[in-house]
């Protein structure tokens, strides 16, 4: 069996060493999916805060999808700003034009305890100027 030489044989070590790092790089998202996916199922029956917010992001996208029609200028009104970039992304997502001013609606959010996830999502139709 034939050695390698010193240089070659730090080289091959430093190459694989390289490889095995781009290779945990690469399988991180797969785990952190699969991370949540089983936390997703092992909360199924609970009232988990992250999957509550989960949920209440996909109804205010869902509402949005659902009642301005694309195309249409929106104004984005929330004080919270969390909330005001999602349902820009939301809006753009959904074909909409976000303005800040010469909207033809305005999207707001209105806190209620009696609805679905303790808010609705408000459009009001804006005089055309």
């Amino acid at each position: 069996m034939r050695r390698l030489p010193l240089p070659q044989l730090v080289a091959s070590l430093l190459v694989a060493a390289l490889c095995g790092v781009a290779l945990l790089q690469a399988i991180r998202p797969a785990v952190h999916s699969g991370r949540m996916g089983v936390k997703t199922v092992r909360t199924a029956h609970l009232q988990h805060p992250t999957r509550q917010f989960r949920e209440l992001i996909e109804y205010l996208s869902n509402e949005m999808r659902r009642q301005v029609p694309a195309g249409t200028r929106v104004l984005i009104v929330e004080d919270v700003q969390d909330l005001q970039l999602r349902m820009i992304e939301f809006a753009v997502l959904h074909g909409l034009v976000v303005v800040a001013g010469d909207a033809q609606v305005k999207v707001y959010l209105q806190k209620d305890p009696a609805a679905p996830y303790g808010m609705w999502l408000r459009t009001q139709e804006l005089a055309d100027a």
